[in-house]
């Protein structure tokens, strides 16, 4: 991972325009929204939140003007694609929504706006933030642990609007920059060290955005001889955090980096890695959640009576039981999914309270076969240009941590990680 050869690409055009402080605090903005870990950024729909909705969209409409940048038919068929869906569904619940599909024009717009103004500095921009959002989660991290038990975190609680705006899995807290949940959760779930949820909502997605600032570093940036210590910060990192979709996917991208570079010694020790992978599942705090994550979908129609008439948050459930949950509302509805009509979902209808949280299986219960079509298909023809893009050996790799991300998380959904799935479709021809 020390190669002083840094991985270089030559664009086919460029704009000749230099990034400013506007580009950094713009990437910025929408990695906040991704982490999702604040009420500030929870843009949830454009009647509830008109706000937090609007910030992006003029944010990306300055950008855009700010590049010269004009809306042109790759744009246009997106919408007129969304357009028909959103018929399809509104005859289908009898029921026509206009805000539903305004909500998911500024989606769009955003990240046309990003992809065409940015281009391929879109990853540098990102690699780069999330470096020393990095360095900074896991200097306070480390703080936590020394001032140890929830010494940090009630200094945390103790600030008025810390309390109120954060939006933290476990009862944690949020101050823009770092996450921390209660020391109690680390004696629930029989962990020696806090997890480190960085700047995001939760550890997992923490890791998630480490890994595609991975990915920029090793494969699409020009880093400059910054590739091996970079490298080394973000693992340590992503160790912190204990997530497991961060484990496999940081396997697969340094898999797919070795062989690159060393191809037939990757293949020879293709059983020592297997062995390896086994080892690091095998550890007690991998192999307890996965334990808890079986149980808890063992027990789904219990946990599900138990939400009946909560007050307050929605319960959020473990990955798999949030699967298994939003399967029944795909099976109930294949082919257009729910389109929005959230209270046709099935724990609706019976007064549950709860929040599943993985991607792949809200996509397919809001959107049906229809959407997992157009995801998975871009997914991969971004993926597909990336490897012709930077002329390496990487066709699926961008595919499989997109794929490992939605089956934990619904992060997918948000306009900075879009623009990892969906660049392919909005860049140039």
């Amino acid at each position: 991972m020390t190669d002083p050869e840094a991985v270089t690409y030559s664009p086919k055009k460029s704009t000749g325009q230099k990034l400013s402080f506007y580009e950094y605090f713009y990437v910025f903005v929408l990695i906040i929204y991704a982490a999702n870990a604040t009420k500030l950024v929870n843009a949830t729909s454009v009647t509830d939140t008109p706000l937090e909705v609007l910030i992006p969209v003029v944010l990306s409409g300055i950008l855009a003007l700010k590049w010269k940048i004009v809306i042109d038919r790759q744009f246009y068929y997106v919408i007129v694609g969304f357009f028909i869906y959103f018929i399809a569904i509104s005859v289908k619940f009898s029921d026509l929504r206009p805000t539903y599909f305004v909500f998911y024009f500024f989606q769009f717009f955003v990240i046309y706006c990003t992809v065409r103004s940015l281009k391929i500095k879109l990853f540098k921009l990102f690699e780069e933030i999330v470096f020393y959002l990095t360095i900074i989660g896991m200097a306070i991290w480390i703080v936590q642990i020394v001032l140890g038990g929830d010494t940090l975190y009630g200094y945390f609680r103790s600030v008025t609007f810390i309390r109120e705006y954060s939006s933290v899995s476990q009862d944690g807290l949020n101050a823009i920059l770092y996450s921390i949940q209660p020391a109690v959760n680390s004696l629930i779930y029989s962990n020696v060290l806090p997890r480190n949820s960085g700047f995001a909502w939760e550890p997992g997605v923490f890791a998630v955005f480490i890994c595609l600032a991975l990915f920029c570093n090793l494969f699409v940036n020009n880093t400059k001889g910054k590739t091996g210590w970079r490298f080394w910060i973000f693992s340590l990192a992503l160790i912190s955090t204990q997530s497991t979709t961060g484990y496999l996917t940081y396997l697969v991208i340094v898999f797919y980096y070795m062989y690159n570079k060393m191809s037939r010694v990757v293949l020879l020790l293709f059983p020592v890695i297997l062995a390896v992978l086994v080892m690091i599942f095998s550890l007690p705090f991998m192999s307890n959640k996965i334990v808890r994550l079986i149980n808890e979908t063992n027990e789904l129609d219990a946990m599900v009576v138990r939400t009946i008439g909560r007050q307050g948050e929605a319960y959020t459930p473990q990955r798999f039981s949030s699967l298994l949950i939003t399967m029944i509302d795909f099976r109930n509805n294949p082919v257009l999914g729910l389109g929005g009509k959230v209270e046709e979902g099935w724990t609706m209808k019976i007064g549950a309270r709860i929040s599943p949280i993985t991607g792949i299986g809200n996509l397919l219960a809001q959107f049906g076969l229809v959407g997992c079509t157009f995801f998975f298909l871009s997914s991969l023809a971004s993926s597909l240009y990336f490897a012709r893009y930077l002329k390496m050996n990487i066709r699926f790799l961008l595919f499989i941590i997109i794929v490992f991300t939605s089956i934990s998380y619904s992060m997918i959904f948000f306009p900075l990680i879009m623009c990892f799935w969906m660049f392919r479709l909005f860049t140039h021809p």
